[in-house]
Order: structure tokens, then sequence, then C-alpha cells
């Protein structure tokens, strides 16, 4: 007698376990796929809300929603982002959602702030990096709070309360970035911890990814970045280049054009006899235009070297001819030009004797430029006939000059910005000297100054004047 034993097993369970494996394997497999072709999307702009928006990182976010929602066998996954200067919702990627779903979810998106979603305390929970899980009906999700852009009831099968929510933090160097949160419906359960180390460990590995390429972009950008400043060094070298033949050259030709006629013009008045006296008077008038034209061409060729120097300034390219000097001396030939050329205004000059001398190590020409940048401005805004004060001082090491005008004074809200590149004074009329240097003159002053590591500075108040002044280092020659 044979006998047959029939044994019965459930292969149910062990079944739904190798299709649940297979399915994560296959998942893993796209992910590596997806890790392969990277590079291809690397080529894209970054978006200006969050580079969580940015081509590669929406192509690996895609991928994880679709391994988190065929591993956990849930009902749907989103990823959101937030704008990295107003925290509003982006929609980044999803899956399960209908077509309908998600175009809207791109649609509303930089419409709601991020803390609209939950309250207080579950908010707090994801600043301080930890997961929640909440019932749909406690989540203000962005299809309740879409009030300009009302969400179709056809969108949104499932009863408010009969889903479960998880949502995670995303980090990013450090920062929060984004959210992803994972939605099932009640009837399949609460969250495992399996399930919540599962989610946690795929989406940190994805971050992990995202870093890299982030790293990417951004060592991209400096090398950017540092091409653009050597183009623009470049491009400014050539610029100074230009500037320095195509517009000094045919200055310089118009300058000596005007200083010869002026001395051939007074050279022919001084041959005149006495009977000619008649032709006197005419020739002083043909003499004050070509004054004039002299003045406007040292007042452009002036404009022209600030241009190159501020020009020198920004790429760094600025030298400074260092020799040691006498600063009184400096300062007597500068007072002695600017008296001259400016006869309603005397110049009361207070410094040491001559035989004091004040060493400085410095670039003669670029002290002068600033002193007669000062006497400049205290001529322009003294009123007619009062003095303009000038004073050298030793101090501590340091030389001090000061030049006073009894002007008007300078605004208090004006005082703090004179220094500044391209800033130009309110009371400033456009016939002024100082009006015509596109507010470079006291900026070039500052920068010639600190480059002798000295410093500048103005004391001033409506109806009081202005002091403007700077101090420079004693340096006494070798040997002395």
């Amino acid at each position: 007698m044979q006998e047959i034993v029939f044994v019965f097993q459930e292969l149910t369970y062990y079944s739904q376990a190798a299709s649940h494996l297979q399915r994560v394997h296959e998942s893993m497999l796209d992910l590596l796929n997806v890790i392969a072709r990277i590079p291809e999307q690397m080529e894209a702009h970054l978006p200006e809300e969050t580079f969580l928006l940015s081509p590669p990182v929406i192509y690996v976010a895609q991928q994880v929603v679709d391994i988190i929602l065929s591993v956990l066998d849930c009902h749907r996954v989103n990823m959101l982002a937030f704008g990295h200067r107003t925290s509003r919702l982006y929609f980044v990627a999803g899956s399960g959602n209908t077509t309908e779903q998600e175009q809207y979810y791109r649609d509303i998106g930089g419409y709601f702030h991020g803390s609209e979603m939950l309250d207080r305390a579950a908010w707090a929970r994801l600043e301080a990096k930890q997961e929640i899980v909440l019932a749909m009906n406690q989540v203000h999700t962005i299809e309740r709070l879409g009030k300009q852009l009302p969400f179709p009831a056809s969108l949104y099968p499932m009863l408010p309360g009969s889903e479960t929510i998880l949502l995670l933090p995303l980090h990013l160097e450090q920062q929060w970035v984004g959210v992803p949160y994972v939605i099932k419906a009640s009837s399949e359960g609460e969250y495992t911890p399996e399930e919540i180390a599962l989610v946690k460990v795929v989406t940190a590995q994805a971050m992990l990814l995202i870093e890299g390429i982030y790293c990417f972009y951004t060592q991209g950008e400096k090398q950017q970045k540092t091409f653009a400043q050597r183009e623009m060094r470049r491009l400014a070298s050539e610029f100074l280049t230009l500037a320095t033949h195509e517009l000094r050259t045919p200055l310089t030709g118009i300058m000596g054009n005007l200083q010869l006629a002026q001395r051939r013009l007074e050279t022919f008045k001084k041959q005149l006899a006495s009977p000619f006296a008649q032709i006197q008077e005419p020739l002083t008038h043909a003499q004050r235009p070509l004054e004039a034209a002299s003045q406007c061409a040292q007042l452009q060729q002036r404009i022209i070297n600030d241009l190159i120097d501020d020009a020198r300034i920004q790429t760094h390219t600025l030298t400074l001819s260092l020799k040691h000097e006498d600063l009184g001396t400096l300062l007597r030939e500068v007072v002695d030009r600017q008296q001259k050329a400016v006869l309603e205004h005397s110049i009361m000059l207070d410094i040491p004797t001559l035989e004091q001398c004040v060493p400085i190590l410095a670039d003669a020409g670029r002290i002068k430029y600033v002193l007669t940048t000062y006497l400049t401005n205290a001529d322009t805004y003294s009123p007619p006939g009062l003095p303009v004060t000038v004073q050298l001082r030793i101090t501590n090491a340091f030389a001090n000059i000061s030049v006073h005008n009894e002007g008007s004074g300078i605004a208090r809200e004006e005082l703090d910005h004179l220094w500044e590149r391209f800033f130009r004074t309110k009371g400033c009329a456009v016939q002024h000297e100082l009006d015509l240097s596109f507010g470079l003159s006291l900026y070039l002053c500052r920068v010639f100054i600190e480059r002798h590591e000295g410093s500048v500075g103005v004391q001033s108040a409506p109806g009081e004047g202005a002091t403007f002044w700077l101090t420079l280092p004693i340096t006494p020659p070798p040997g002395k």
C-alpha cells in the first residue's frame, strides 16, 4: 500500500516578500542608471528659487520618490523644496500622482510658505531634524491652501483624515532645504519603524548624491568666476592701453597747439610798436578763448587720468613710485600753484619752518593730487574773500594735514559717503570742476593715502564750513 502525503504551506507571504525584494532590486538598478546619466543633466543653468529645482536634482529626486513608493507600497510620495530667499514651497518630484495632480502642484509653486503646512510643534520637530507622522487632516496640504488656485475635488478623491502622512526634513550643507512626504491610506496601518528607517536611508543616500551635484555646480561657478575675473583683467588692460593712446594722445596735441598759439600771440603783442596800441585790445580778446580752451583741456586730461587710475584700482594694477620726500616741500609747491590759479581766495599756510624736514616715503605725484583736490574743493565752496586755511602738524610719528574752508558745510547724511566711488554731493553745481570728475576725486584721494598707510577724513556741519584732513606716517631716510 502506497501512502501519499500532501503538505500545504501558505506561500502568499513569501510570494509577496519576493515580489517586494524584486521591486526594490529593480528600483535600485533604476537609481544606479540615473547616477550614470547625471552628467547629461549638468549643462542646465541653476534656478533662482532653489538648487533642488535644478534638472539633475529633479532627475535624482524622481527616482527616489519612485523607489519609496515601490518599496513601501504606499499611496503617494512627493518631494517639496523651500525657496532659499522666501522659504516658499516648490514641487520637486512626485510618484503616484495623476497627471492633473502633478501639474497642479507645479502651478502653485511659490504660493505658500513652508510653515503654513503644519502647526508650530510639528514644524519645530522638522527643524530639529526629526520625522513626524500625522493624519492628513492635521496637515494644511497644498490642496487645502489652494485659495488662489482652487483644487478640483476630482483631483483629490480621498476623504480628509483617511490618509496618514510621513514627513522628513532634507538638509544640504547644514541648511534645511526641503521635505519629502509619504502618504498612505489609514487602512494600510501605521508606519513601522522599519519603513521610517528605510525612507531615511534612501533620502540620506539621495542627499549625498545631491550634495555631490551641488559641489560640482559650486566648483564650476568658482572656475567660471576665476575665468571671468581673468577676462575682466585682460579687458581692463586693453582699456588702459586704449585710454592711454586714443584719449591722451590727441588731447596732448590739442594742449600743445593751444600753448603754441598762446605763446605766439604773446610774442606778437610784445613786438607791436606803441602806434599799434589799438591792436592790443583785439589780441587780448583773442587770447581769452585760448586760455579758456586750455583750462578745459587740462580739466579733460585730469578726468581721463582719474578714469585710468580708477580702472587700475579696480583691476589691482595700480602701482606707486615711492621715494623719500619732504612733505613740507610738496605742500608748499601745491599751495603756491593753487594760489596763482585762484586769486579770489587767499590761502593761509601754517606749517613748520623751512629748516624742519617732514620726511615721508611717498609717490610725490599721488600726494600732490590729493593736496590739489583738497585745495580745489576748499576754493570751490568758500565764499569770495574768505581765506582757506592749511595746517601741517607732526603727532606721534604721523604728519597731519588739514584744509579748512568757510563754506556752507556738508550735511550729516552725506559725510559718510563722500569717499565712496562715484558719489557726488547734492549741492554740487555742474560748473564746478569737482562735479566734472564723476565723483572719483575724493575716492581716489582715499585710495592713494591708504596705499601710503595713511588715512583721510572730514569734519563739517551745515553753516560751519568743512575741514578735510589726512595723515601720513613719518619715514626718515635710511641712516638718519
